[in-house]
C-alpha cells in the first residue's frame, strides 16, 4: 500500500460533444515524456485534451506542438515559443503539421524568461511566422518529408488527464466529435487539424 499527495485542479472542460471513442481506450506512453519539463519540472500528469497517434506497436504517443510567438527570419536557427510545450532537447521538429517543411533536431531549449521559451534546432527551419506551430517528427528530414512519430492516420485526443507516475495508464481517447480549441493544453494548426476530419475544432 502506497498513499499519493495530489493538489486539487479543475481543468477546463473542452469536449463539447463526444460522437465516437476507441473502445477501451489506449495505453498513453510515458518514454518519450520523461524529458519534458513543464512549468519548471519533470511533467508527472499528462493534461487532458492532447493530441495522441499510436505506434506499430499499439502505444499510444503525444504528438508534440509549440506555437511560434515571435516571427523568425529565413536563416533563423532559434525560435521563439509559448510555454505550452513538451518539447525537449533531441527532438526533432519541423514548421506546421502539414509536415511541408524541414524537420531538425531540437540542440537546446531556454525555459529562463517566465513569458516563453527560446527553441535551438541543429540546422534552420525557414522563416516563420507568429501563431505558426512547431510540430514534432520522428527524425530529421528534407523539406516535404517529415513524419510524425506516430501514425497519421490515426490521430485522436485524450478525453482525460494521465498519471505519468505510473506504467501503462490507459485514457479515453475520442475520434469523432466537436472540441473548444481555445481549452486544449497545446497548440493545434490546420495541417493537424485536416488529418482529423471527424472532429470538428471550434473557439469558444
Amino acid at each position: 500500500m502506497y498513499f499519493r499527495k495530489e493538489k486539487e485542479f479543475q481543468y477546463h472542460p473542452a469536449i463539447i460533444k463526444m460522437l465516437e471513442d476507441i473502445v477501451g481506450g489506449g495505453t498513453i506512453a510515458r518514454t518519450d515524456l520523461v524529458t519534458a519539463i513543464f512549468d519548471n519540472k519533470p511533467l508527472d500528469e499528462l493534461p487532458p485534451y492532447c493530441i495522441v497517434g499510436r505506434d506499430e506497436n499499439g502505444g499510444w504517443h503525444v504528438v508534440k506542438t509549440a506555437s511560434v510567438i515571435e516571427a523568425a527570419a529565413e536563416a533563423a536557427t532559434t525560435y521563439k515559443v509559448g510555454k505550452s510545450h513538451l518539447f525537449a532537447i533531441g527532438n526533432c521538429v519541423t514548421i506546421g503539421g502539414d509536415l511541408k517543411s524541414i524537420a531538425c533536431k531540437i540542440t537546446a531549449i531556454d525555459k529562463t524568461n517566465p513569458a516563453h521559451d527560446v527553441i535551438t534546432v541543429d540546422s534552420t527551419l525557414g522563416e516563420a511566422a507568429v501563431g505558426n506551430v512547431l510540430v514534432g517528427t520522428k527524425d530529421k528530414a528534407d523539406a516535404g518529408k517529415a513524419e510524425l512519430l506516430v501514425d497519421a492516420s490515426e490521430l485522436t485526443i485524450t478525453m482525460s488527464k494521465v498519471n505519468l507516475t505510473v506504467a501503462n495508464q490507459s485514457c479515453g481517447l475520442m475520434v469523432r466529435g466537436t472540441i473548444n480549441e481555445g481549452n486544449m493544453p497545446f497548440p493545434v494548426d490546420a495541417g493537424l487539424k485536416a488529418l482529423m476530419p471527424l472532429i470538428r475544432f471550434v473557439k469558444k
